[in-house]
């Protein structure tokens, strides 16, 4: 007889069987041990060291770490998410409209691959939610608004999600917080965009989540997700300072010795910005001054204008060589009218008015007009109308926490002494915000209400802001009454410059008030 392997090595139907056992067995060892050997989200020290590079804009630096990981660790899926963050900060500063067309269908490509990955991993749904929310918000810079709208939602709806599911995951905190503090802050005019997305929330509400992780990520259990800190600080600190309208934590944040802006440009324009609008002009200069310039870093030129502007506070002569700087380097479109419009008044302070009608010209010709700056510089060159040069040095000087100076400029002053009604406006305003300014805070209500009353008809932003600025005092006084009453004044006037950032503050002080 013939033994059963002689008998089965010859026989194909048990060939087959031992073949199928054989496919069997590789087939659960890769099912119970392939899972980990596939795509997982490792945020080792690489990947953190990678991060830290590519949000402080030292690009160069966090792709070879990039790189480096997804030949170490090919199955790590979270070089890819960095990847994304390099898009993101890159087309973000430099609205280089060319690199984003080259760039923009990296997008699908990282959900793609991200979608395979551990679905058993908090990181799963929030990394794709952080690509969604990404391109969301480089989308908006280049007047893609429907498909940011549609990756909104997407990314709230994973963010939501996914806190459902991993309660105590920190991360998720960060997208949510700020889309709630956002949808808080909508005019009631883009409300309908707020409902259509699905998000909805409070600037409170997303203060709240935001400070949550931020307080999470100085816990000792959190070392997980220490390397967020920077960026979560960051977005906390202008929410506070925008929304929210709380200088003094804004500035409590910033200002704590702990943290270093010099080498991070971004925590750099957030203390540049803080320190101006608190009046400490001179300070913003010296942040800016310091601001890294190797080649190591990414170009962000925008620190350049705002360096611009505040030496022009200060009145400074070199200030026009930072808005030249800007306007030659910069390949972005916001801001360029504006950077045109300010050498333009520079121009005119040293009375030269000709150059003045020469250089102005430019903001009808170059730049975009989407943000309220440039609709503004744009709407001064088509007037073809020389701005009054006491109350340009009042302005500035004003705007850089100069209050005496500013107001010697234009002290006993009074509205008929100017021929056109705009200068007329603007004396009794800038008063009252220097008085508001100094916390003289009766004679600031009593010049904005007559700013007010004056120019609630005409296109120009006095009187609009008037009545918000007499909101936040009477905010800040605890008159809950009369700042509910000034905001929703201030809501009511329509067509007037700087309308969506003025009714953005005046809704987002509605919000935190109701």
């Amino acid at each position: 007889m013939k033994g059963i392997s002689d008998f089965g090595v010859r026989n194909p139907f048990f060939i087959g069987i031992k073949m199928f056992k054989i496919l069997l067995i590789f087939s659960f060892i890769f099912l119970v041990f392939g899972f980990h050997a596939s795509a997982s989200f490792v945020v080792d020290e690489n990947c953190i060291a990678a991060y830290h590079k590519i949000v402080s804009l030292r690009m160069e630096e966090g792709k070879r770490l990039v790189e480096r990981e997804k030949t170490i660790n090919p199955s790590n899926d979270f070089p890819y998410l960095l990847d994304n963050y390099i898009d993101f900060i890159t087309l973000f500063i430099s609205e280089d409209k060319k690199e984003f067309n080259l760039r923009k269908n990296n997008m699908d490509i990282r959900l793609e691959r991200l979608k395979k990955g551990d679905i058993n991993s908090p990181f799963y749904l929030y990394a794709q939610a952080e690509i969604y929310l990404e391109w969301a918000i480089v989308r908006i810079k280049f007047k893609e608004y429907f498909t940011a709208a549609v990756e909104i939602q997407k990314a709230f709806k994973l963010l939501t999600e996914n806190k459902k599911k991993y309660p105590q995951f920190m991360p998720d905190n960060k997208g949510l917080g700020l889309l709630h503090a956002l949808s808080g802050a909508i005019p009631e005019n883009y409300k309908w965009i707020a409902k259509l997305v699905g998000v909805k929330g409070t600037i409170q509400q997303g203060v709240g989540e935001l400070k949550e992780l931020l307080e999470g990520l100085n816990t000792v259990n959190s070392s997980e997700y220490k390397f967020l800190h920077d960026e979560v600080f960051f977005i906390l600190v202008m929410v506070e300072w925008n929304l929210q309208k709380d200088e003094g934590e804004a500035a409590r944040l910033i200002l704590q010795p702990k943290f270093d802006a010099e080498d991070n440009p971004f925590l750099i324009l957030a203390k540049a910005k803080i320190a101006a609008k608190m009046g400490n002009n001179d300070e913003a200069i010296k942040v800016l001054s310091s601001r890294p310039k190797s080649v190591e870093f990414y170009p962000f030129h925008y620190l350049s204008f705002m360096l611009g502007t505040a030496k022009l506070n200060r009145l400074d002569n070199d200030a026009a060589n930072y808005f030249q700087d800007y306007i030659h380097q910069f390949k972005g479109m916001n801001y360029i009218k504006t950077a045109w419009q300010k050498m333009a008044w520079i121009a005119l302070l040293n009375n030269d008015s000709a150059k003045y009608k020469m250089l102005i010209k430019h903001c009808i010709e170059e730049g975009d007009d989407a943000v309220d700056e440039d609709k503004d510089a744009m709407k001064e060159a088509k007037t073809n109308d020389l701005p009054n040069i006491k109350l340009l040095k009042a302005r500035l000087l004003c705007d850089g926490g100069y209050y005496q100076q500013s107001m010697e400029e234009i002290g006993g002053m009074k509205p008929l002494d100017f021929p056109k009604l705009k200068d007329q406006l603007e004396v009794t305003y800038r008063m009252a915000r220097i008085y508001h300014l100094t916390k003289e805070y009766p004679k600031a209500l009593e010049y904005y209400e007559i700013t007010m009353q004056n120019g609630v008809h005409v296109s120009y932003y006095f009187a609009a802001n008037a009545a918000l600025q007499m909101a936040l005092i009477y905010e800040k006084m605890n008159d809950k009454p009369n700042a509910i009453t000034y905001y929703k004044t201030c809501l009511k006037m329509r067509k007037h410059d700087y309308q969506n950032s003025i009714d953005q503050k005046a809704e987002a002080g509605l919000n935190r008030l109701q």
